[in-house]
């Protein structure tokens, strides 16, 4: 072990007496490492945001909608008695269903909306009773409750921007607007962290769905429903569910998807991308190893006189070789290290932005550094080797010659 650790001076000594040429072998595993961490920490951070701000709301349930292929849709047509029915007639796979007044024919419902004899026209949505987990940030006010679900109360949350539209002047809670002709009261003012996300909904008005019955009574645009147990199989709920609905409407045919399940693929894709993100990143490495391998046999090539010198004074071949693959490894871990830092700084000097669009962006430090330093390990060792190999192999005799 003594032995061993002395060849790492010696390793630095060498490296520095070459230290031009040292340089400029790293210089791509520096670039190389480098973008790895940078592409690995901010896909990973946005990654998880993502995931995160999907997740936020809780189980998304199981969403049934008018499949608009079959011969005539309107025999499918879903109405506010139809999600009792799904719950009752598959009591045994459902545990809740709620009638959905979001998306009428593929657009937003938006309705004329009064305040003090002015007239605006915003996107109004049904919802169930909210909490902490639902996704919201609460400005002002409350959310709507189960109480207000239960009663049909005439309350109503609004995004932000749809505050600030109605009501430019003070706090909008508290305050009364007109939906139609229902007149309601604002309890709350909600955004959403993620500014990706707060685009979307940008002015928009939230009702409870036994509300807005009352303010658009006719057909609802999809039913949302929640099996008994996550345990159960999905295919199995989806079918309890089919058979409900083909008994509510017997001609109809409908569309099921599992949104726990599309979430999932989400992050899937999300995980994908950043992996083909890092694999570029790779391929600089790869790059960089195959500087350091020709850099190493420029060096074994010029220091046969030093081998054949070691080997007659009783070194030998596995020692020669060892010498020569600390120094690569030394080599791809300095570039390691430096690439580490430049893409360290990267990342936290990019994540304030991810942040700011996605909400919470934890990056995985760990599992970056981890990886990172797999790398430039792999990096020195693998592309080390061959030279290093080289250089115990060459023969004393004709190495004293060079």
């Amino acid at each position: 072990m003594s032995r061993f650790l002395a060849y790492i001076p010696e390793a630095f000594e060498s490296i520095w007496r070459n230290r031009s040429r040292s340089l400029l072998s790293i210089l791509g595993m520096i670039i190389g490492i480098a973008s790895v961490i940078a592409v690995l920490g901010l896909s990973q951070a946005g990654s998880n945001g993502l995931k995160e701000e999907i997740s936020a709301g809780g189980d998304p349930g199981f969403v049934a909608v008018v499949d608009r292929s079959q011969n005539n849709p309107a025999d499918a047509t879903l109405y506010y008695r139809d999600a009792a029915l799904l719950q009752s007639y598959a009591s045994g796979s459902i545990s809740r269903a709620v009638p959905d007044f979001s998306n009428q024919g593929g657009q937003n419902r938006t309705f004329r909306i009064t305040v003090s004899g002015k007239t605006d026209f915003i996107d109004v949505n049904s919802t169930r009773e909210l909490n902490a987990d639902s996704g919201f940030v609460v400005e002002s006010g409350r959310l709507i409750d189960s109480n207000d679900v239960a009663a049909g109360a005439n309350v109503a949350i609004l995004s932000h921007d749809a505050a600030l539209k109605l009501f430019p002047k003070g706090d909008a809670v508290g305050r009364t607007f007109n939906i139609g002709t229902q007149r309601i009261t604002a309890v709350g003012v909600v955004n959403i962290k993620a500014n990706l996300f707060r685009s979307l909904i940008g002015e928009t008005i939230w009702v409870p769905y036994t509300t807005m019955h009352h303010i658009a009574p006719g057909p609802v645009d999809f039913i949302e429903f929640w099996p008994v147990s996550r345990s159960q199989n999905p295919v199995e709920v989806i079918n309890a569910a089919k058979a409900a609905l083909a008994r509510i409407h017997p001609r109809g045919q409908y569309t099921i998807q599992d949104q726990l399940a599309f979430n999932a693929i989400f992050g899937n894709v999300l995980s994908f991308i950043g992996a083909g993100l890092t694999f570029i990143g790779g391929v600089a490495l790869f790059v960089a190893g195959v500087g350091i391998m020709n850099i190493m046999l420029v060096s074994v090539s010029e220091r046969t006189r030093e081998i054949g010198i070691r080997k007659s004074i009783g070194a030998n071949a596995h020692e020669i070789t060892i010498q020569f693959l600390i120094e690569a490894t030394l080599l791809s871990l300095g570039g390691g290290l430096i690439g580490s830092l430049i893409g360290v700084a990267i990342v936290l000097f990019m994540q304030p932005v991810l942040v700011q669009t996605l909400g919470a962006a934890p990056v995985p430090w760990v599992f970056i550094i981890s990886v990172a330093a797999g790398f430039s390990l792999a990096v020195g060792i693998g592309f080390g080797s061959y030279p290093a190999a080289r250089a115990g192999k060459l023969d004393p005799v004709e190495a004293l010659r060079g």
